[in-house]
């Protein structure tokens, strides 16, 4: 604990300020001012290779939270359960190096509170003013890598000389030295901060950088000073864990570099990861500013992380049923209105619904071959952050543009409503299922290929769509008499894409969303959806 040497009173670290303050008598101490801190018998010190302090241990997740100067309260910062924490006394590896908080408290809520008012659908408890007062700021732990690859190599290539008649070939060999150094190559070393997180809060400024919008000093020598007011996070990944990662990243930029090299452009040359071998020089510990607020459904997890140096911010955003439901019912009233004025046949409006199933089948696909993808990339954490984009989107907003191009043609040339009838729309509708059966097989097909995020949802909804969609076809086939068939036929199909919707909002929550974490039996820091 941090005590004022005037008073005696608490001191905390000042962001403001970059300076302890003194919470009573308001005097600043630089955070280097080691005597003071009441050290406990045995204590750390300046040149120690560990220090002391009190762990806070959630019992029903496993988390631990570290503070030297006050107690732990409320909710757990990691699994969003109200619990009494238990502390002990631990020590921990002493870092090197750390970057202390830049951003505020009350900047970094406000940073927030805009990411969440641009999610229209977002659970209200996301906008709750005491909620937001939850976020706490936390020193994570990194592992900097600096990496050196050194090296010969000897290629040959062609260059070609042009020529106003003609153009000669050459073929020459190349030899070459290279010699690369990288410096704080940098990863978390926390199993509770997960990969996703850590890595879309990145970068974190460790040189002066006149571009970049920052407020925290450089990169300094690690002193426990920084931490009175803040909570930390034991390294608990060992630094062998992420060797290969800023080896492949060290090799990859080598690459690049070599075959952008002024003098070797000509040759159009490719160097391969396996021809350039990297060695780990140097391996240190930091601890980098983080601003972590979670929040609890059920039995998912979702978190909010700021860059405390940069103010950059990842957010897992739920969508709330309730207000999902609210527009969705808004917007449909709005373009029931607006198709009892742009549709010219009964007929139409059952073509629309065919259209539309086939679009809730693409935007199916989309969703599925975004989670193929991921499971391809290392980052499996990374999501999607919007319904509106993609192919199906603009697909939509064409067809409306179609639809009132269509009724603005029948005003002024009446007699296209007697060329376009039902063998017309059945022809269009026709198509469309055949598309929408390709989509449908895509989707199979991309699905057989997932191995986590799998639920039935995600071949049940486009099948269930393909079906509806194909039923109302028939009725645009057969051209029934009735008016009645064609209101019924988009009825159903316009009934089932509703339910689809919720299907997929379900699927969406559980990716943006992630599992209660246990970490008393975590591996390491990649813990997808599951």
């Amino acid at each position: 604990m941090a005590s004022c040497k005037s008073c005696g009173g608490a001191v905390r670290f000042d962001i403001d300020e970059q300076k302890l303050k003194c919470t009573a008598c308001g005097n600043l101490y630089s955070p280097y001012e080691n005597d003071l801190f009441i050290k406990q018998e045995g204590g750390s010190s300046g040149n120690s290779q560990t220090y002391e302090t009190t762990a806070f241990i959630c019992p029903q997740c496993g988390g631990e939270l570290c503070c030297s100067d006050h107690d732990l309260s409320g909710n757990c910062a990691f699994c969003g359960t109200p619990v009494v924490f238990e502390s002990k006394q631990v020590r921990h590896k002493r870092p090197e190096l750390i970057i202390p908080f830049g951003i505020t408290k009350e900047e970094c809520k406000d940073i927030y509170t805009e990411a969440v008012k641009k999610n229209p659908y977002a659970p209200k408890e996301l906008h709750d003013p005491d909620f937001i007062e939850g976020f706490r700021g936390i020193y994570v732990p990194y592992w900097f890598y600096d990496v050196r690859i050194e090296g010969e190599f000897t290629k040959e290539a062609e260059r070609t000389e042009y020529h106003r008649e003609y153009n000669e070939v050459f073929t020459d060999e190349i030899s070459g030295q290279h010699d690369s150094v990288f410096s704080q190559i940098m990863h978390d070393a926390s199993s509770v901060l997960q990969d996703d997180l850590s890595e879309k809060i990145e970068p974190f400024e460790t040189v002066k950088n006149k571009d970049a919008e920052r407020r925290s000093p450089d990169l300094k020598e690690f002193s426990e000073g920084y931490f009175p007011g803040f909570y930390a996070e034991p390294a608990d990944v060992e630094a062998d864990t992420y060797k290969d990662y800023a080896e492949k990243i060290a090799v990859d930029k080598t690459a690049d570099y070599l075959s952008k090299y002024s003098k070797l452009k000509k040759y159009d040359l490719k160097f391969e990861s396996k021809e350039l071998e990297a060695n780990i020089k140097k391996t240190r510990l930091a601890m980098i500013p983080v601003w972590f607020l979670s929040y609890r459904k059920n039995n998912r997890v979702a978190y909010a992380a700021v860059n405390g140096q940069t103010g950059r911010i990842v957010s897992d955003m739920p969508v709330d049923y309730g207000v999902f439901a609210k527009r969705f019912f808004i917007l449909a009233a709005v373009f029931f209105i607006l198709l009892m004025f742009c549709t010219v046949l009964p007929v139409s409006v059952t073509l629309l619904s065919v259209i539309m199933a086939f679009l809730v089948t693409s935007y199916c696909y989309e969703d599925i071959s975004s989670i193929s993808e991921r499971e391809k990339d290392r980052n499996s954490g990374r999501l999607r952050s919007t319904f509106s984009g993609g192919f199906s989107f603009m697909l939509f907003i064409s067809v409306m543009c179609v639809v009132v191009l269509f009724k603005l043609t029948a005003i002024f040339a009446r007699d296209i409503v007697r060329i376009v009838g039902s063998p017309f729309f059945g022809i269009i509708g026709i198509l469309f299922n055949i598309a929408h059966l390709v989509c449908l097989f895509l989707c199979i097909s991309d699905f057989a290929g997932i191995k986590k995020d799998r639920t039935p949802a995600y071949i049940i909804c486009p099948i269930v769509n393909f079906i509806a969609g194909l039923s109302a076809g028939l009725v645009l086939i057969f051209a029934p008499a009735l008016d009645t068939w064609y209101y019924l036929a988009g009825t159903a199909v316009l009934f089932t894409e509703m339910i689809s919707f919720f299907f997929i909002i379900k699927n969406y929550n559980r990716k943006t969303t992630r599992p209660l974490p246990q970490f008393s039996v975590h591996k390491g820091g990649d813990d997808s959806a599951r």
